[in-house]
């Protein structure tokens, strides 16, 4: 399943990158941070992904944009002091930035997540939302984001540093 996804993700990247290279309001993105969650016992994984948006309304107060992102464990979290856990997340989202160089952010959508603890895997698809603090210094914006997304008995929070060009 996780070598499905990821070719999957990758493909409709390439497929679009070269898109939103040259359209305006589109962006691409590199994330990487510590996940956690809910479940007793369990450390931080750390994950990394890409993230593809477009800008599509802009007010007196900010802009609008929809926005995916794709995350991936590169290091494994333990739990229990024998159990190693990874997720891979794939989600779609809503997002309002504030207007300036430095801004806030929010975003609400859906998740779909793998994780998979001693081998053993399990999917789930849930809401997450979340909100940030980011930097505008030219043509890269720098965030760090905190989301939230739900999963069956236990919660999952991802605090991450991205950056979008």
């Amino acid at each position: 399943m996780k070598q499905r996804m990821l070719k999957t993700t990758l493909a409709a990247i390439l497929t679009l990158a070269p898109a939103a290279a040259m359209a305006d309001g589109m962006y691409l993105g590199a994330k990487a941070g510590l996940m956690a969650t809910d479940a007793n016992g369990f450390d931080d994984a750390t994950n990394a992904g890409l993230v593809i948006g477009k800008d599509v309304l802009g007010v007196v107060l900010g802009e609008f944009a929809v926005e995916a992102d794709y995350t991936t464990t590169i290091d494994e979290g333990t739990g229990n002091g024998i159990n190693e856990w990874e997720i891979d997340t794939l989600g779609g989202y809503g997002v309002f930035r504030t207007a300036g160089p430095v801004y806030l952010k929010a975003r609400a959508g859906v998740v779909r997540s793998d994780i998979t603890v001693n081998g053993v895997s399990d999917s789930n698809t849930g809401a997450a939302g979340g909100l940030g603090l980011g930097l505008s210094l030219g043509l890269v914006q720098f965030e760090l984001d905190y989301t939230q997304m739900e999963q069956d008995n236990d919660d999952v929070h991802f605090v991450s540093l991205t950056a979008n060009f």
